[in-house]
């Protein structure tokens, strides 16, 4: 399984060409942003933002493919947008409780409010909540997503989607796509703009999602409860 997910970004040439669209989404929607970010605290960052909602979402909408099992999506395709659309909600929902969570612990800790003598068992104490929460809402995301660029939003947000977690498969794609995705992203931010090595980071960051949404789905499709 983890083979063959390591080897999904590049297998055939349809794969290959399905893998490079993702980084050039990537490439696209990260240059916008920056530029944007530039513009700040103008209202002309809101046109950049506004623009790279398309190659974001072209990039949720390849990565959906991959999850739905279906191979890349042509991207100029109304199906291609229906499946970003279902990974973004599903994103919304699952992971806004962590953000959620890690902002209003961040603001708490930040403000000073807390006294001092009890500032170090506060800290834990919201540090450890941010944690089980973050770690909670990462683990049931992929299986929601799964089944819903399969079966449909309403459906990946249902509790039957989320029975596909209790099992030991499901729990190994887990852990080695978390692998793929955190290394990926660390490695992106620990490289500097307008670099080689950012661009290296930045191929290995699309490879990486690529593999990760194969292993996802081949994890939900092998389940075998404990």
């Amino acid at each position: 399984m983890f083979i063959d997910a390591l080897r999904y970004p590049f297998a055939d040439r349809t794969r290959l060409d399905g893998t490079v669209k993702c980084l050039a989404a990537l490439l696209f929607c990260g240059t916008l942003v920056r530029f944007a970010a530039r513009l700040w605290p103008d209202w002309s960052l809101v046109g950049p933002l506004v623009v790279a909602v398309g190659p974001l979402f072209a990039w949720l909408g390849l990565l959906g493919g991959v999850l739905a099992g279906r191979g890349f999506p042509r991207v100029r395709r109304r199906a291609t947008l229906r499946l970003a659309a279902r990974v973004a909600g599903v994103a919304v929902v699952y992971l806004l409780p962590a953000v959620v969570t890690v902002v209003g612990a961040g603001y708490v800790v930040a403000s000073g409010s807390v006294p001092n003598a009890l500032g170090g068992v506060t800290l834990a104490t919201l540090a450890t909540a941010a944690l089980l929460v973050t770690v909670a809402c990462g683990y049931l995301f992929p299986a929601a997503a799964v089944v819903s660029v399969r079966d449909g939003l309403r459906a990946g947000l249902s509790r039957d989607a989320l029975r596909g977690t209790a099992s030991s498969t499901y729990f190994l794609a887990w852990v080695g796509a978390t692998v793929l995705v955190v290394v990926a992203w660390s490695a992106l931010a620990a490289t500097a703009t307008r670099s080689v090595a950012a661009l290296l980071a930045l191929s290995w960051c699309a490879y990486a999602h690529v593999a990760a949404a194969a292993l996802l789905a081949d994890g939900v499709d092998r389940t075998a409860y404990w």
